[in-house]
């Protein structure tokens, strides 16, 4: 696996990613130095981000200090390294996108957090970035497998308890002030969940979640927030 712009310096410096690569695993030793290139940098370019992130889709066996520390680094370079801090920039959104996701979906639980994680940290993100989110677990709740339910065993046409407060999370972190806000799109896919949800299959919990969600839509279009 080649791994594009890495050097002896930046977040990289101390590893060797050749080892990396030819062992396909990630140990604890090799997060140890680059948290502390990262630490004593505190920037990362696109090309340490493009490594970090081909090493993540190398190395499918890791220790447990790389997913928080990947999660980390690629929040801080999409959401702290572009002006204005905090923003997230379509550009941005689109790189993400393209990088944990293969035809749509993501496949794994640690990119899925780091959506989620970029999704909390800024203060704002382009409404597609939200709405694929969301779409992971429609994908989920309409074929049965997916990321959202890994450790679960739910069938399609029914949604989870922690589907829906992965939904909830990706609803109020848009918001980003503690409310609600739902953009057209997102309302979209919120009902298409709900549709693909079998009679019988549902739950106090996701009903109370949609109803709100989609009243907010409304409200929304009216010109008020809630």
């Amino acid at each position: 696996v080649k791994v594009p712009g890495w050097g002896a310096m930046g977040i990289l410096n101390g590893v060797s990613v050749d080892e990396i690569c030819a062992r396909g695993s990630i140990r604890d030793s090799d997060v140890l130095a680059m948290r502390r290139a990262f630490n004593g940098d505190g920037a990362i370019s696109t090309s340490e981000a493009e490594a970090l992130v081909s090493l993540n889709s190398a190395c499918r066996i890791t220790d447990a200090a790389w997913p928080p520390f990947f999660i980390e680094a690629l929040t801080d370079y999409i959401v702290h390294q572009t002006e204005p801090d905090g923003y997230i920039i379509v550009d941005k959104a689109d790189w993400l996108v393209a990088r944990i996701s293969r035809n749509g979906r993501v496949e794994t639980h640690t990119e899925l957090e780091l959506l989620l994680n970029v999704l909390d940290a800024a203060r704002w993100s382009p409404p597609s970035l939200a709405a694929f989110a969301l779409a992971q677990v429609r994908n989920a709740v309409v074929s049965g497998v997916g990321v959202t339910r890994v450790g679960q065993m739910l069938q399609p046409g029914t949604i989870g308890q922690g589907e829906i407060d992965l939904l909830r999370r990706i609803l109020y972190a848009f918001a980003g002030d503690g409310g609600i806000a739902v953009t057209r799109a997102e309302a979209e896919i919120l009902i298409e969940i709900n549709k693909a949800v079998a009679p019988g299959r549902t739950s106090p919990a996701w009903t109370e979640l949609f109803v709100k969600a989609v009243g907010a839509s409304v409200l929304s279009s009216l010109g008020h927030h809630i």
